[in-house]
C-alpha cells in the first residue's frame, strides 16, 4: 500500500529514516500525553502543541506554513528524507500528522501500519525517551491549495451533489444519541454528509484493511467520483478516511479542519440527527 510502511519493514529501515511519534491524547482527557513505549529512534511530532496554530480557539488546529517548517527543521528532516509517522492507539492521529506533511507539499511520508501496539507485539526495540536532533534539517514547507478546508466551504457544498461529506466520528455520535466528549456542543452531523466510523478502516489485527475492502466501504457509501470532504471531532480523525481515500486512489480530498469542535458549537450552522 502506497500510504502505509509495516512494523517489520521498518525494523530493518529505523537508522535510513526519520520516525515521528504523532500520538495525542483522546478529547476529555486533561493528562499530558505519555505513551507506554517510544519506538526506537522516534522524535516527538506534537499535533496538539507545536504544530497547532497558538491563535486558534480549536484543538489542533493546523499551524501555519513557518512553524511547520521551523519544527521540521527543528526535528532534522530535510526535503529528500524518508518520514514515518505513528501513534500510541495504533491507528488514530498518525493519519493527521500525514496529511500535514502532504498540504506542506512533502510527498515522502508514510503511517506506519498497526503503530506503536504492533510495534510492541513483535517485541521491536524501544527508547526510554526521545531523540533530541542536533542538526537542524533542510525541510522546506511548499503549502498545497484546498487539503485543509473551513466551515464555509463545508456549508456552500452541503447541497452541492458533486460533493460528499464523509464523518469519521462514531456512528451514535452521527446520529445524535451519543453526547460528544466536549462539553457545550449540538449533537448529531452536519446535513447530506455520510457515516463512516475511522475504526472501518481497520481489520481484526488493528491494521489498515486491503485497499479492495476500502474501496468496498466507500462504494457502499454512494462514492463514485465526487470531490470527498472529511470531517470528525477535530479534524484528526478525518485525515484517517482521506488516507483511506487516496489509498483507493480518489483524488479530488479535502479535511475540515475545525470539524465537529467547530461546527457542533451553539450557532447558526445546520444540524442534522438520526442515520
Amino acid at each position: 500500500m502506497k500510504n502505509l510502511k509495516s512494523c517489520e519493514w521498518l525494523a530493518e529501515q529505523l537508522e535510513k529514516v526519520h520516525v515521528l511519534d504523532a500520538g495525542i491524547v483522546k478529547p476529555g482527557v486533561n493528562n499530558p500525553y505519555v505513551p507506554s513505549a517510544i519506538i526506537y529512534g522516534a522524535k516527538r511530532f506534537d499535533i496538539s502543541g507545536a504544530l497547532s496554530d497558538p491563535t486558534a480557539s480549536l484543538p489542533n488546529t493546523m499551524c501555519d506554513k513557518a512553524q511547520f517548517q521551523a519544527s521540521m527543521r527543528q526535528l532534522g528532516i530535510n526535503q529528500h528524507d524518508t518520514v514515518i509517522v505513528y501513534d500510541d492507539m495504533g491507528l488514530f492521529s498518525a493519519a493527521r500528522a500525514w496529511w500535514m506533511f502532504k498540504s506542506m507539499g512533502f510527498e515522502q511520508v508514510y503511517v506506519l501500519d498497526g503503530g506503536l501496539p504492533r510495534w510492541l507485539e513483535l517485541g521491536l526495540p524501544c527508547a526510554q525517551a526521545y531523540v533530541i536532533c542536533q542538526a537542524v534539517g533542510d525541510f522546506v514547507a511548499k503549502p498545497q491549495a484546498n487539503y485543509f478546508i473551513d466551515s464555509q466551504q463545508v456549508l456552500n457544498a452541503i447541497e452541492d451533489e458533486s460533493v460528499l461529506l464523509l464523518d469519521a466520528r462514531s456512528a451514535k455520535r452521527f446520529t445524535g444519541e451519543d453526547p460528544e466528549p466536549r462539553d457545550n456542543m449540538r449533537s448529531g452531523h452536519i446535513p447530506n454528509s455520510k457515516s463512516l466510523p475511522y475504526q472501518q478502516i481497520l481489520n481484526e489485527q488493528g491494521l489498515v484493511k486491503s485497499t479492495s475492502e476500502l474501496k468496498a466501504l466507500f462504494v457502499q457509501l454512494g462514492v463514485t467520483d465526487q470531490a470527498l470532504q472529511f470531517s470528525c471531532g477535530s479534524g484528526v480523525t478525518a485525515c484517517i478516511l482521506a488516507m483511506a481515500a487516496d489509498e483507493c486512489g480518489y483524488t479530488k480530498l479535502a479535511v475540515y479542519d475545525g470539524s465537529w469542535s467547530e461546527w457542533g458549537q451553539p450557532s447558526n450552522l445546520p444540524v442534522a440527527t438520526g442515520a
